[in-house]
């Protein structure tokens, strides 16, 4: 049967398939937006960095994007409304890179799917999607680093105020460390560390001692490799290491870099490490930073 109308009110009919009774034309309704290209990155506690061009290269113009994140049953695990974007430089519109995180409790992989729409299109385009498995870190020796985008180490002075560990997503569970720490090995199996500390004023011990506004550990005058704080769990209490599934960490004023990198190894010297960021510093003045 042949479509009644091409338009109601003066709009043009575009993927509905009836109105009032009416088939409504096909393929009418304006241009549909290029289909996105869409590659993720990370997936270290949860947290992706999703980049989003047009399919077979180039940006869009004026674009919004519609994304969301779901495991195999289509469960939501990030909505829509909880990917976070940002603008370009000049506010003229949103960039194509975006970043999630996904605290759901499930370990299972994850398809991101994303549609693109410009300004003036009239449909929106058809899904990309692209997947990824959370990653968590299981080791004796875990390190907070310093560092660029592409987790490149950096000078930064860095400072922490406070910063701990934990079994379940969202902050949850366990708690390392357990106290309130006093001194770099106060706490049974537990040693504290930093690759370079200013002076005793600002022991690696006192980014655990639950004083989250005073106190801090800084390695003021470092350099990029040894720009980074410390936690050991050692034998004994801790034959089987913790099951590291997120963090929050707050650094002092503005002396971190833009970015930082949680790193873990079964070695005294680090090798054979496993990386999981970068994460970008988004709170800049003594505010708490949740990964995972």
């Amino acid at each position: 049967m042949a479509p009644d109308i091409n338009n109601v009110n003066g709009v043009e009919m575009a993927d509905i398939a009836s109105i009032n009774g009416q088939d409504a034309p096909s393929g009418g309704g304006g241009t549909a937006t290029t289909t996105p290209s869409l590659s993720l990155a990370g997936g270290g506690f949860g947290f992706v960095v999703a980049t989003i061009t047009k399919s077979g290269g180039g940006t869009y113009t004026n674009p919004n994007y519609q994304v969301i994140t779901t495991l195999a049953d289509g469960t939501v695990t990030v909505s829509d409304a909880n990917t976070n974007r940002s603008l370009e430089s000049d506010e003229s519109h949103i960039t194509g890179v975006l970043t999630l995180q996904d605290t759901n409790a499930s370990t299972a992989e994850r398809t991101v799917t994303v549609k693109a729409q410009e300004f003036g299109d009239k449909i929106q385009s058809s899904a990309a999607t692209a997947t990824f498995t959370p990653s968590y870190i299981q080791k004796e020796y875990i390190r907070i680093q310093a560092c660029d985008s592409s987790g490149n180490n950096t000078v930064s002075n860095m400072a922490i105020l406070d910063v701990a560990f934990f079994t379940g997503s969202g902050q949850s569970g366990t708690e390392y460390p357990t106290t309130a720490i006093t001194s770099n090995t106060s706490e049974t199996d537990i040693v504290i560390s930093a690759g370079h500390t200013f002076n005793s004023t600002y022991e690696p011990w006192k980014a655990v001692d639950s004083n989250v506004s005073g106190t801090l550990w800084w390695a003021l005058q470092g350099s990029a490799d040894n720009n980074y704080w410390q936690i050991q769990f050692e034998d004994g209490t801790y034959d089987t290491k913790p099951l590291i599934k997120s963090i929050k960490v707050k650094f002092y004023s503005t002396f971190h870099g833009t970015h930082f990198k949680v790193t873990g190894s079964d070695n005294a010297d680090h090798s054979s490490a496993t990386t999981l960021g970068p994460f970008p510093v988004t709170n800049s003045s003594n505010t708490y930073i949740n990964i995972g």
